[in-house]
């Protein structure tokens, strides 16, 4: 696979995973992983296509400002994201050190989220952070990749 083969691979399974899992390192000797919304789903999240238009492989993610992984982020940025499409064995790991990102706060919004940041956008729980990954790795036609970024 080139490298313009992988970006075109990553943006599909980007663009169609159901949902994202966010791995960080914490306080005991293990990472934890949780499930988180893939915003990039253009199904389930149409009204942020536009925004995803010219971000490459940058990840975004929304989350609670009060949240473990934020203060596991707070002491150790480096993370690691996967992306998957089960039924057709494809999947894709995205590493990287993650950010806060006020100015994506100020873009990403969705209908709903309401009930987790009452105050909306504006709401000092709600953050967004981005990942912008150095090293991608999957499976993807029935053979692995791994690429430096």
């Amino acid at each position: 696979m080139t490298r313009k083969e992988l970006d075109a691979v990553a943006l599909e399974i980007m663009g169609r995973a159901d949902m994202l899992s966010l791995a960080t390192i914490s306080d005991d000797p293990y990472p934890q992983i949780r499930a988180l919304f893939n915003l990039r789903n253009r199904r389930k999240f149409p009204g942020l296509a536009s925004f995803f238009a010219d971000k490459g492989m940058s990840v975004y993610l929304g989350t609670n400002t009060s949240s473990v992984k934020m203060a596991q982020i707070g002491k150790d940025a480096w993370v690691s994201v996967y992306y998957m499409i089960p039924r057709e064995f494809k999947g894709l790991c995205l590493s990287g050190k993650a950010i806060l990102d006020p100015e994506a706060k100020k873009a990403i919004w969705v209908k709903g989220w309401e009930r987790y940041y009452p105050q909306g956008r504006v709401d000092p729980d709600y953050s967004v952070l981005r990942i912008d990954p150095i090293r991608a790795r999957g499976w993807y036609a029935a053979e692995p990749f791994d690429f430096a970024l």
